[in-house]
């Protein structure tokens, strides 16, 4: 059976799900007893010196970083594909994942630091909220218009660019994150 090392609140932890779930996968997760901890050993730390989620375990196949793991999702299990067949609609899947994974996910973050641990309070904490609104809304626009009117980023069926944008929003409203933040 797979194993996924995982965090909930990780959205590349949440991309390979969507990805294992998709491809009918059967898998088990775990949270890693040193995650957090600053402990530098462990199971852990085999499977991933950068000591991060997600990792997959495939029998003796260990694997993290969550790009690598769908690569390998696709090629291990080809059916159902999530990579379309033509290169410039691979390409189109593999940039929008990439903009998720790294301005997508980053603005997220903020949020996070402001939220969950607190780092920032009173006008500088508005002054990150707003921007993060405001960097949002250019996102949702470069998604909105990415996927113009189609159903899914991939075209006609669900796939890797849709499990990189559903957890980190990708069909969230601006005026909505807005109004969670105030």
């Amino acid at each position: 059976m797979l194993v996924l090392l995982e965090h909930p609140l990780s959205s590349y932890v949440q991309k390979v799900k969507i990805a294992l779930r998709e491809k009918g996968l059967s898998f088990a997760t775990e949270i890693p007893n040193e995650l957090g901890s600053g402990r530098a050993g462990g199971a852990f730390k085999a499977a991933n010196p950068r000591i991060e989620v997600p990792v997959l375990i495939d029998g003796s196949v260990q694997i993290f970083e969550s790009t690598v793991i769908l690569e390998y999702l696709e090629e291990r299990w080809p059916d159902p594909p999530l990579l379309p067949k033509d290169p410039a609609a691979r390409a189109f899947a593999r940039i929008t994942e990439d903009v998720c994974d790294t301005h997508y996910e980053a603005v997220n973050w903020g949020f996070g630091e402001i939220f969950w641990y607190k780092r920032a309070s009173g006008v500088l904490a508005d002054k990150m909220k707003a921007e993060a609104v405001r960097q949002t809304a250019i996102l949702q626009a470069w998604l909105t218009e990415r996927l113009g009117s189609s159903r899914w980023f991939g075209g006609e069926t669900f796939g890797w660019a849709d499990a990189a944008a559903a957890p980190i929003g990708g069909r969230q409203s601006t005026r909505d994150l807005a109004c969670a933040t105030a």
